[in-house]
């Protein structure tokens, strides 16, 4: 059973969880990038983005469709069943991913930086098995904040102060994973006995994988562009302007903790109205969006640089160029999350989103490649914004047609 929580304490709580989600890695992260040095440092980024691209994977597409799915499920027990579904499935991919994840990790990291790339895309990959999409979905965000985002800060906080009296770097991601492994755990026994359901069949997995396909192939995309301009940089470019790149860019990801959050926040809260409704609200949740996007995008562009320097040191600190235009893919990155989660997805326009974000993709990887090899950092993170653009804009037209409809629905009565 979802729980009914007034709009504004459902807001706060959730927000709870990126705001420690933000804190926790900046404890521990300027101290590593000095630990590691410039090399270092770019390949822990380099291999966290390659981490992401397999957490994507191994997620298929649970983190977007599944609090849509779980949100409008009929009852308790159909709750149950997705979630043990998607245990299945996820674990299943991981055992595929996770190898070719590894090797990836090994050959892009600096020599010597080898195991803290592959470590780092280890717990950016496992956050894939994590049980928040599920907590979305029912709108039980304290699950978060007391099994994953609070054991999180207090490992973090360990972590700096070890690291800073000589412990190797390797102990941030290690502890990372670990949190990550016995939270979920411990959620998941909760869970098998709160929403008691059968174990998918064979036949339920396969109807499971081709449900998630299309959304796991568009976050595939979307995570895929969004994870190659660090590596990118890191073989391209000197390790000075690599560092810099891995830091503006880990600012960016941190920063994309917000909107997402925010549409974990509003799902169930759109699910609630029904025809002109929840048009309604489907349009106040992309304006929040839109308006988040621009004041976090104007943030990276104006106090980004000094942010950086004062975060991760002088020598890792970031261009406020590479920084300017990072700060628009952080607003398109804003109001798609809204317009795939809280419109696209729900009207059963995956396949259209999956189409706009690999036409982005075909178009944006090569331009970034090219222009990153001519203009540099700058010119990845100039292709970086374009996709990013692209895929939304690809998007628009669709999304107004679905509320048009919702706008000409009959309301539910009742």
């Amino acid at each position: 059973m979802t729980e009914t929580v007034p709009l504004g304490r459902r807001l706060m709580l959730f927000f709870l969880v990126p705001a420690i989600a933000a804190i926790s890695p900046l404890l521990v992260l300027p101290i590593v990038a000095r630990t590691a040095g410039q090399s270092g440092w770019a390949s822990a980024i380099a291999g966290e983005s390659v981490g992401t691209v397999a957490s994507i994977a191994i997620g298929y597409g649970w983190v977007a469709l599944g609090p849509a799915l779980v949100s409008i499920a009929a009852d308790d027990k159909r709750r149950g069943a997705l979630y043990r579904g998607s245990v299945i499935v996820r674990l299943l991919v991981a055992v595929v991913a996770l190898p070719v994840m590894a090797v990836i990790c090994w050959v892009v990291a600096a020599p010597g930086s080898e195991w803290l790339a592959v470590l780092m895309g280890l717990q950016g990959a496992l956050i894939a098995l994590s049980f928040t999409w599920f907590s979305a979905g029912v709108g039980r965000p304290t699950a978060i904040v007391f099994y994953d985002s609070i054991p999180r800060l207090v490992a973090t906080a360990l972590c700096a102060i070890l690291i800073a009296q000589g412990a190797p770097v390797e102990l941030y991601p290690l502890a990372g994973i670990l949190v990550t492994l016995v939270g979920t755990a411990l959620f998941t026994r909760g869970v098998l006995r709160r929403y008691p359901a059968t174990w998918p069949s064979r036949r339920d997995l396969r109807e499971l994988f081709r449900i998630g396909a299309p959304v796991a192939v568009n976050d595939v995309g979307l995570v895929a562009y969004s994870s190659v301009p660090t590596p990118l940089v890191a073989l391209t470019a000197s390790p000075g302007e690599a560092a810099g790149f891995a830091s503006a860019d880990k600012m960016l990801k941190l920063g994309q903790f917000v909107p997402m959050t925010l549409a974990n926040a509003l799902q169930a809260w759109i699910t609630e109205a029904h025809g002109p409704a929840r048009g309604r609200r489907m349009r106040l949740a992309m304006l929040a969006h839109g308006g988040m996007g621009v004041v976090g995008g104007a943030f990276l562009g104006v106090l980004g640089a000094w942010a950086s320097a004062l975060l991760f040191g002088a020598e890792a600190a970031a261009t406020t160029p590479v920084l300017m235009t990072l700060g628009t893919t952080f607003a398109f990155f804003s109001l798609r999350t809204s317009v795939t989660r809280h419109v696209l997805y729900p009207a059963g326009e995956a396949a259209a989103v999956v189409r706009a974000t690999l036409i982005a993709t075909v178009v944006g990887v090569p331009l970034m490649i090219g222009l990153a090899l001519f203009l540099g950092p700058v010119g990845a993170a100039i292709g970086y914004m374009a996709t990013e653009a692209a895929a939304t804009l690809l998007l628009w037209r669709r999304c107004v047609r679905s509320l048009h409809e919702l706008d000409h629905a009959q309301p539910i009565a009742g």
